[in-house]
């Protein structure tokens, strides 16, 4: 069986060219940026059309090699996608010529990458492309074959299906599709089930039955679990929501809360795998997508993901604390409120003892370094945007609050008390 990775860790989906950028000025700052907000992954293309134009003209692997030696370099992990048909194959894929010339393609790019790139996807939503389950299975098998051959720990993961709720003619619904491989023989060819559970726009947590995290969750685990695959883990290689643009859009306060949404339920199932958030920054070919718009400017999305990539495995947060208390510290305040006293930066984690009604008390937190002393500012459910801003952050699926503050002007979350519970707070639970 494979390794398991986090359930909800944060990647990024990014289309090659995009990330190759115009430069290796741009190129390295969009990267750096995936560091500073703490992606742990890149699904990142390899185009067969790319570096293998030619039947017989070997293997071009120079853009390739830039872009994924960069993320290398900055330790963050990559997903390659094994994708787009040169001209001498067919795309539907459906000849023993072009399943094992796709077969050959994998096994040169797991030669090439075997000291970078330990996870591969197998094409991407094939069953929107033409290519039947069973020509799939062939395509399937072969890569998986020679991937292996490279080195038997690298994990192959099945092409990220659309979320299409049944097949009509021109697509394949993404449940009838996963079982039709399963009948080919597809069994024992993959690691993780590739899949693309877009909402839009309907959260995550809404049960219509076209919502494709519904498909995911009911469908596609189904089908896993029912072929003896229930211990292997489905990879969301895409998952996003549009804000502008033809067609449904959603608001960018609503594509945050999806994003939040998302990685709560995830964090909850020992099956889900990593969620790759699609994309950085706005296209023209796709805008509307981007934790920043096509201008560069972050969007609310931007900053719940650097909040939820930065908690993702951070044990400190698991840690229970006992800050100081101090009944008389509001001595205007009615009633018996305890106030939590925080001194510090130092003492973070789970907040115990605390009870609903009590007082948390950041009066006396300073920012780190010669700076001044913080003011704290508190924004509610607004993701955290500058210096001394205060955030109250729910999530439903564990069961807990997150108090929150970029106490300094370094992007970092320098505060992290977390409450058991889900609680509605206000500037008035707070001595600032």
């Amino acid at each position: 069986m494979a390794p398991t990775v986090r359930p909800g860790q944060l990647g990024m989906a990014t289309p090659f060219g995009e990330l190759l950028g115009s430069s290796d000025q741009e190129m390295n700052a969009q990267i750096q940026d995936y560091v500073d907000i703490g992606v742990d992954w890149v699904r990142l293309d390899i185009h067969w059309s790319l570096v293998q134009p030619t039947a017989n003209g070997g293997f071009n692997w120079n853009l390739v090699d830039k872009v994924f030696n960069a993320l290398d370099n900055q330790g963050i992990k990559i997903t390659a996608v094994l994708n787009n048909t040169p001209d001498w194959v067919d795309n539907t894929l459906s000849s023993t010529f072009d399943q094992q010339a796709f077969g050959r393609f994998a096994g040169a790019a797991a030669e090439r990458y075997d000291h970078v790139v330990d996870h591969w996807e197998i094409l991407n939503e094939q069953n929107k492309h033409g290519i039947t389950p069973e020509n799939y299975t062939r395509v399937l098998e072969a890569a998986y074959d020679q991937i292996k051959a490279v080195n038997g720990n690298d994990v192959v993961i099945t092409g990220g299906t659309a979320a299409i709720p049944s097949t009509d003619g021109r697509f394949w619904g993404a449940v009838d599709y996963l079982e039709k491989m399963y009948d080919a023989g597809a069994g024992g060819h993959f690691d993780a089930v590739g899949f693309h559970p877009y909402t839009f726009p309907l959260f995550p947590s809404d049960n219509q039955a076209w919502n494709g995290w519904q498909i995911m969750e009911d469908g596609i685990r189904k089908t896993m679990v029912d072929n003896g695959d229930g211990d292997m883990q489905v990879w969301m290689t895409e998952y996003g929501a549009k804000t502008l643009g033809g067609g449904v859009t959603v608001s960018e306060q609503d594509q945050a809360r999806m994003l939040r949404e998302a990685v709560d339920l995830a964090e909850d199932q020992p099956w889900a795998g990593p969620i790759m958030w699609f994309q950085y920054q706005d296209s023209d070919f796709e805008p509307g997508f981007g934790l920043r718009d096509s201008n560069g400017n972050p969007r609310e999305a931007y900053y719940a993901f650097r909040d939820l990539a930065r908690r993702d495995g951070d044990d400190a947060s698991a840690a229970p604390i006992t800050p100081d208390v101090d009944d008389a510290a509001n001595p205007d305040d009615a009633g018996n409120r305890d106030s939590f006293v925080f001194r510090d930066l130092g003492n973070q984690g789970i907040l115990q003892g605390w009870d609903r009604g009590d007082l948390i008390d950041l009066s006396a937190i300073e920012a780190p370094g010669d700076r001044s002393n913080a003011v704290l500012n508190f924004v509610g459910s607004e993701w955290l945007q500058g210096a001394g801003d205060l955030g109250v952050y729910i999530d439903y699926a564990q069961n807990k609050t997150y108090i929150q503050s970029m106490v300094d002007d370094d992007g970092d979350i320098d505060l992290n008390i977390v409450l058991n519970g889900t609680h509605q707070l206000t500037a008035n639970d707070f001595i600032l």
